[in-house]
């Protein structure tokens, strides 16, 4: 998600500040990533695509000569990696990739929920033309590189479908919350996307959502997002292995997703 630039919020000072920064010199765009940038994009797109799977050990000597570079931006990437929960850091024991259970996909996706229902809820009196010509540009460029087998190119546009639907409640604060569940949530997602009926269904319900908030009707798509949600959970919980009697976090139901006024 892209970083917006903080504003002047007293009446004074937004002239003042108007003045400075157009009198000020831009600040070039860095021409290429930092090493800590390109490890972190490097170990994270191997964790999602399961060529480093879950439970495995990282170790930063190996990693750092996997990648060609000093342990250093390696370290600095786990840490970063740690703090969107997709791996374990224990002082003096190492670090590895956190486990697919059935505990926390239940909880990542009861924090899915809850928060990406509120966002489209209240997007859906908001949506512009504009916002649906850039989700339906992302949706199109999904369908394409799946069918082009690019796996990366197809996650990355899919999350910037999701994104333009979500950043159109006009609150940064909800946007910037979904990120962390929903970076850990793409583990889940890529076990559930290797069942061909599910990919279909999905995409048919990725064009409704946008019909739906494009018509702003809240209910349908909150409705839809729920169920796109909840068939993933479904599919991915049969595989996985967990105490049937441990507690979970419940996952709300949609009455709950849309609360109704009292009369």
């Amino acid at each position: 998600m892209s970083r917006r630039a903080r504003r002047a919020t007293d009446g004074n000072g937004t002239g003042r500040a108007a003045a400075a920064a157009a009198d000020a010199p831009a600040i070039a765009r860095p021409a290429r990533q930092t090493a800590g940038d390109q490890a972190e994009e490097a170990v994270f797109e191997a964790i999602m695509d399961g060529k480093i799977p879950p439970g495995s050990p990282l170790r930063l000597q190996e990693l750092a000569e996997q990648l060609g570079m000093s342990i250093m931006p390696v370290r600095e990437a786990l840490r970063r990696l740690e703090g969107l929960g997709l791996v374990e850091i224990v002082a003096h024991k190492g670090a590895w990739v956190r486990p697919l259970t059935l505990e926390d996909l239940h909880d990542t996706y009861f924090t899915r929920l809850n928060l990406e229902c509120l966002a489209m809820r209240t997007a859906a009196g908001r949506f512009s033309a504009e916002d649906g010509a850039v989700a339906r540009e992302a949706l199109d460029e999904h369908v394409a590189a799946r069918r082009r087998g690019d796996q990366v190119g197809a996650r990355n546009a899919h999350e910037r479908f999701h994104f333009t639907m979500y950043r159109a409640c006009g609150s940064d604060w909800l946007v910037r919350s979904i990120g962390p569940a929903w970076r850990n949530s793409e583990r889940y997602r890529v076990e559930s996307m290797r069942h061909p009926a599910h990919v279909a269904r999905r995409a048919e319900e990725h064009v409704q959502m946008l019909a739906a908030l494009e018509e702003g009707d809240a209910e349908a798509a909150v409705a839809l997002l729920a169920s796109h949600l909840r068939s993933s959970v479904e599919l991915v919980a049969a595989g996985l292995d967990g105490d049937p009697a441990a507690t979970r976090v419940h996952l709300p139901s949609l009455d709950e997703l849309l609360p109704r006024s009292s009369s």
